[in-house]
This record gives C-alpha cells, sequence and structure tokens, in this order.
C-alpha cells in the first residue's frame, strides 16, 4: 500500500500563490513569511502529491479567469495596450508597433474587416439581374 501523501497547510497557501502570480515555491513561501530550508523545499517541490495540488490550483486560477463575465474583447484590447505602452517606455519601440498593430487588427480599424463590400446591398435576384442584362448587350472589342 502506498503512503498517504503529506500536505501541511503552508503548502496549501503557497500553491495559490503560485498558481496566481507565477512565482516560485521559494517566493512564495518569502510571500507568507516562512523559513523554510532549501532542501525542504525541493523536497516539497519533487512530492507528487504537491504538484497535483500545484496542478490543481493553476487550473481553479485559469478556469476563473476565462469564466470571469467582464473578460472579453474590450478587456483584451485594454491589456494590450498597456503591455505597448510599457514596451514602449522600455525603447521597445518595434515591439510595441506590433502590439499596436495587432490591436488595430482586433478593433476592425485593419484587415478584412475595413475592406468595403459593393454588392453587400445587393439580393441575389438583383445580382442574376444585372448579370442578365450584361449577356444581353452585344460585347465591344477593346484593343
Amino acid at each position: 500500500m502506498g503512503r498517504i501523501p503529506k500536505i501541511e497547510d503552508w503548502n496549501l497557501e503557497a500553491v495559490q500563490i503560485m498558481a496566481r502570480s507565477g512565482c516560485s515555491l521559494a517566493q512564495a513561501v518569502t510571500e507568507l513569511g516562512m523559513a523554510v530550508t532549501a532542501e525542504e523545499l525541493n523536497r516539497t517541490l519533487k512530492r507528487p502529491s504537491f504538484q497535483k495540488l500545484l496542478l490543481e490550483a493553476r487550473d481553479r486560477h485559469f478556469s476563473e479567469l476565462g469564466s470571469d463575465p467582464k473578460f472579453g474583447k474590450d478587456t483584451i484590447i485594454g491589456h494590450l495596450r498597456d503591455q505597448a505602452r510599457k514596451l514602449d517606455e522600455e525603447g521597445e519601440h518595434d515591439k510595441a508597433s506590433e502590439v499596436l498593430f495587432k490591436v488595430a487588427k482586433m478593433a476592425g480599424f485593419v484587415g478584412p474587416e475595413s475592406t468595403v463590400n459593393v454588392f453587400a446591398d445587393l439580393s441575389n435576384a438583383d445580382l442574376m439581374a444585372i448579370r442578365e442584362k450584361i449577356t444581353q448587350q452585344p460585347s465591344k472589342m477593346v484593343n
């Protein structure tokens, strides 16, 4: 029979911090204000039960993010614009421009969404009548 996994209270708190912020176990423990040896951190991190806890915490975190009713296209555009501003401030102007171009595509300023369809208001019957009219006219040869 297998051993019962050893789960301590600080493990549960640490995986929550790790899942939310993407930090390491050592950083999470520091944030909790605990003194844990490097050896104990390594043992904890290698433990399958801890890895399972971390995976479940990450899944819950991403599920919460994805199911947020406020999350939408505007949220993504706002976040990308903020990231572009940070890149621009860091001197990464080319990367900031790429991000802004992608934002413009998402917003519909660039790409196939901005092309004009001259046949948009014509019904199939209208198109057939135009086709009929054109085919009845004598063709003119152009040199």
